[in-house]
C-alpha cells in the first residue's frame, strides 16, 4: 500500500523549483553578479530534485507489515512489533521496543489518510516489554 503526499504540496514544490530556476536564468541573461545567479539555480534544481523523488516514492510504503517512511534517510518500522500508537491532532507516533516513527497528517492526501487511519485502527498492539 502506498500513502501519497498531497497533490497541492507536490505542485507547489515543483512551482517553487521552476520559479527559482527561471529567476536564476533571468539573472544570468541580465548579467547580474554570480552571487545572485548560482544560489537561485542551485536551490531551484534541488527543489525540482526533491519534487521528483517525492513524486516517485511518495510519503509512506507499507509492504509485508513493514511501514517505510521515504526520505533521504528512510525509516522503517515493523507493524507487528508496535507497542503504542499515539494519535495527536497533526501526527501519528508509532512506537515499538526499539524504534519510533512520526507521521505528519498534513503531508498525506485525504484518501490515503483514511486508508492509513483504518489500517492503524486494525493493528493489535503488543504489550510493552521492559
Amino acid at each position: 500500500m502506498i500513502i501519497n503526499y498531497r497533490k497541492k504540496r507536490l505542485k507547489l514544490q515543483l512551482l517553487f523549483g521552476v520559479s527559482s530556476v527561471i529567476i536564476g536564468l533571468v539573472a544570468l541573461i541580465i548579467g547580474s553578479e554570480s552571487i545572485f545567479i548560482y544560489p537561485w539555480l542551485i536551490l531551484g534544481l534541488l527543489e525540482i530534485g526533491i519534487w521528483y523523488y517525492e513524486n516517485k516514492y511518495q510519503y509512506l510504503k507499507i509492504d509485508n507489515n513493514i511501514l517505510t517512511k521515504n526520505s533521504l534517510f528512510s525509516k522503517s518500522i515493523d507493524l507487528t512489533q508496535l507497542t503504542a500508537i499515539k494519535k495527536n491532532k497533526s501526527t501519528f507516533v508509532l512506537e515499538s521496543n526499539d524504534h519510533s516513527l512520526k507521521i505528519y497528517k498534513d503531508m498525506i492526501a485525504p484518501d490515503s489518510l483514511n486508508r492509513l487511519t483504518d489500517l492503524l485502527n486494525e493493528i493489535e498492539l503488543k504489550p510493552h516489554q521492559v
